[in-house]
């Protein structure tokens, strides 16, 4: 099955239920896409799931389960990748998804049971104002024994925008990537600004570095992620999930930029972690957020992007 869009008018949503379930389009009606995806995934042949598919740069917002250092860790199909932390699950990147509904405003999908994680997810995405829509996911153990992850909503968004993260002035971010001069990667700048993590675009490698990167991890005093990308402001939100639930490798917000020599090959990722769960057999958990899509009337000058941030409500 190709794309599926719901609309209400105001506010379009696609998703693929023939390629993971994921979310491709996210824009005004008139507006552009917000997410990064090319269209050309969009249609059929699809891949199709299985221990042999590669990844490949679908994108979109996708759910993955954390932690990434266990991404293969509850699976006996490959015992050589038992310990490694990539690529993910091909059978929820790549695996076919059931429709249960679709309406003008409202698609649910189901996906199978993947032998890699154990689970089966279900997403609802529906059209809840005028602008906004809310996602959720569901997990459900489909095996006999249990099983222990959590959600992990990625949002690949266009990297050309300008992601904001809010900052705990008692929790700084603890942020990754390669040490400065480690050819051929380096550290993606990031700066803190007025009380926000932000991590611009428009930074290239200079030889012999070939690849900048850089990893944040967030523990917000709430739950938002702000994007700025030409006239519109996108701002996820989520409740936020105590540390204390989390898996200790992840956070509640991570940010996530790459960006090499070509603009083409460039990457942003929009990431939330929910509760680390042992789930029984037939247990579930979920992990809801909601996506507003607000007008943006200003430049790209950071003290124009805190000036709107500061107009956010809570």
């Amino acid at each position: 099955m190709a794309l599926v869009e719901i609309t209400n008018g105001q506010i379009v949503v696609g998703a693929l239920p023939s390629l993971g379930g994921r979310v491709v389009v996210l824009k005004t009606t008139d507006g552009e896409n917000l997410l990064h995806s090319d269209p050309k995934y969009w249609k059929p042949p699809f891949p199709g799931a299985s221990l042999e598919r590669p990844f490949a740069p679908w994108n979109g917002r996708i759910v993955w389960v954390g932690p990434q250092s266990g991404f293969w860790s509850q699976q006996d199909l490959r015992p050589d990748q038992k310990e490694a932390a990539w690529p993910p699950d091909p059978f929820n990147e790549a695996g076919r998804f059931e429709v249960l509904e679709h309406s003008a405003t409202r698609l649910r999908l189901r996906g199978e049971v993947s032998p890699v994680t154990g689970l089966s997810l279900e997403h609802d995405y529906e059209i809840v104002g005028p602008r906004t829509v809310h996602m959720s996911a569901t997990a459900t153990n489909g095996r006999s024994t249990p099983v222990s992850w959590d959600l992990w909503p990625n949002t690949r968004v266009r990297p050309e925008g300008f992601p904001y993260v809010p900052l705990d002035p008692a929790e700084p971010p603890r942020v990754e990537g390669p040490e400065a001069g480690a050819a051929p990667h380096g550290r993606h700048p990031h700066e803190v600004l007025d009380g926000w993590l932000a991590v611009p675009p428009g930074v290239r490698p200079t030889p012999p570095q070939r690849r900048l990167t850089v990893k944040a991890f967030v523990r917000p005093p709430r739950g938002l992620i702000a994007f700025f990308h030409g006239t519109s402001l996108l701002v996820i939100r989520a409740e936020v999930v105590p540390v204390e639930k989390l898996h200790p490798e992840q956070a509640f917000v991570e940010i996530y930029r790459g960006a090499e020599e070509s603009p083409d090959h460039e990457i942003l990722e929009l990431e939330m972690h929910g509760p680390y769960e042992i789930l029984a057999p037939g247990a579930s958990m979920s992990f809801d957020q909601t996506f507003e899509v607000l007008d943006y009337g200003g430049g790209e000058a950071p003290s124009e992007h805190l000036a709107r941030l500061a107009a956010l409500t809570p």
